[in-house]
């Protein structure tokens, strides 16, 4: 029986149920702002074409898999075109990225496939159920992981890592003498020319710890599913010693050691906001800038964190 049954006071006190690998994983100054400075439906509000992009890809694969039926008629389920129809984006270039996801959606989802492949030739046909629940209590952590698993079936569990391409906006170019216009590829949409990415011959490591957890949870041994619409790689505990059950133990420590510095954050400041606010002092540089993660912020959102500190 695990020690922790009830979620300890330092959590409570700040209205914080659960945790969850992503969020242990935030800055201090990025768990603070989006857990303790926000509304949960603000934070959920935060969204962008990678986020967006991602959970399309997911469902399309998870389409396939649970329900049996061909990639072609998942890319036109309901439930996709739902998470299309949705999406509301937060300037043009982030339109143009999503549009850029969506339309190479199909190549990415199938390396997803082509890997979950190769799982089979390892562990056998498998019946497989999409996000799968689960909670986790990891002493001497205070309060539970929720985590939903990707895929799950009783030999093996995985998750899906989706690499998008970069968006710049780079305008035809007309040569004068020929009066011929560059030509048009796959890759453009107006000015906008979308570059596929590589993928690393190695898991990130946040990605290892990220399984590490849901091997706690589960006890079957996981694998990493990397794509993009041009290329895959698959990771398990046969070609991965990050995989192997060593090092998953070493990386789920240290999960619960980025969980365990916030909790003493929490204990510090003793249900007093204001006094959390201070030992999660961000980067206002980095605000400033609007770079990756606080582009898609509104102004009020920004403008309500900055007045913890000023």
């Amino acid at each position: 029986m695990d020690i922790f049954q009830k979620v300890g006071d330092c959590y409570t006190k700040f209205n914080l149920a659960h945790t969850s690998k992503s969020t242990a994983n935030m800055k201090a100054a990025d768990r603070f702002f989006k857990k303790i400075v926000l509304t949960s439906q603000e934070s959920r509000s935060l969204d962008n074409a990678s986020f967006r992009g991602g959970s399309l890809v997911h469902l399309i694969v998870q389409e396939v898999l649970t329900k049996k039926i061909t990639l072609d008629e998942a890319l036109f389920s309901p439930d996709v075109q739902r998470l299309v129809d949705s999406y509301t984006p937060f300037n043009e270039k982030d339109s143009i990225k999503f549009q850029f996801i969506y339309r190479f959606a199909k190549p990415q989802a199938q390396n997803h496939l082509d890997n979950i492949k190769e799982v089979e030739d390892i562990y056998g046909k498998q019946k497989w159920v999409a996000e799968e629940q689960k909670t986790l209590w990891t002493p001497p952590v205070q309060t539970y992981w929720l985590m939903y698993i990707d895929l799950v079936s009783k030999k093996v569990l995985g998750d899906f890592k989706n690499k998008f391409g970069t968006v710049s906006n780079k305008p035809l170019k007309q040569d004068p003498k020929k009066k011929k216009k560059e030509k048009v590829t796959n890759n453009r949409i107006g000015d906008w020319v979308y570059t596929h990415q590589r993928i690393e011959q190695r898991p990130y490591f946040s990605d290892v710890m990220q399984v590490s957890l849901y091997k706690k949870a589960v006890k079957v041994p996981p694998f990493l599913s990397y794509a993009t619409a041009t290329e895959r790689k698959l990771f398990t505990e046969h070609n991965c010693d990050e995989l192997k059950e060593e090092n998953l133990t070493k990386a789920l420590n240290v999960l619960k050691i980025y969980e365990i510095a916030w909790q003493k954050k929490l204990e510090a400041a003793d249900g007093d906001v204001k006094k959390l606010a201070w030992l999660c002092v961000p980067d206002f540089s980095d605000i400033k800038k609007k770079g990756w993660g606080w582009d898609n912020v509104p102004d009020e959102f920004i403008e309500r964190f900055k007045s913890y500190y000023v």
